[in-house]
């Protein structure tokens, strides 16, 4: 008999689940606000992607682009070579740095390995036209950094790593505050 009532209260927990994470915002509308001609909310629609496309969307995004190194810190000597970390003071900001920094390092490493394995067969660093061309031909996907950022790979060295520009960082973070 326990079992019967546990299942059912699970069960219960699960659909309350659904129904709270998919919305109910047209269900539960109030009776007073009419609703919208066809018009408007269509206006609508069209005006919510376009207030979303200035926000960065980390979490989906994907890239493909690096750059080489040498050539970017020739044409932006202030460019910094870093390793993404938490460094936020409250719960949400500290979330998203921390998804970052996870799928920054993880693709770093990931790629480095590629790196070393094309080294250890040619008995040589592999040149950043090499590396492009393998990022095409295996379709091999980065999670996006922020704006300010880019991946980046040091043909001398044989390495992979980010870039970041400290004043587009600034000024990231100045629109981000207004």
């Amino acid at each position: 008999m326990s079992r019967s009532v546990a299942a059912r209260f699970v069960c219960s927990l699960l659909l309350t689940g659904l129904l709270l994470t998919t919305g109910c915002k047209d269900a539960f509308r109030s009776i007073e606000e009419p609703a919208k001609p066809a018009g408007e909310a269509k206006q609508e629609q069209a005006a919510a992607p376009a207030a979303e496309e200035n926000r960065p969307n980390l979490v989906k995004r994907k890239t493909q682009q690096v750059v080489d190194m040498q050539k970017a810190m020739d044409e932006n000597p202030k460019l910094i070579e870093v390793e993404n970390k938490i460094n936020a003071g409250d719960p949400l900001t500290a979330s998203l740095q921390g998804y970052i920094a996870i799928s920054s390092r993880a693709n770093v490493l990931n790629f480095q390995h590629q790196v070393d394995l094309m080294k250890a067969m040619h008995d040589r660093n592999p040149t950043y036209q090499e590396i492009v061309d393998l990022i095409k031909q295996t379709n091999m996907e980065f999670n996006a950094l922020p704006d300010y950022q880019t991946y980046a790979y040091n043909e001398k060295e044989g390495r992979f790593t980010i870039l970041e520009d400290p004043e587009a960082k600034d000024a990231f973070e100045a629109k981000a505050k207004s």
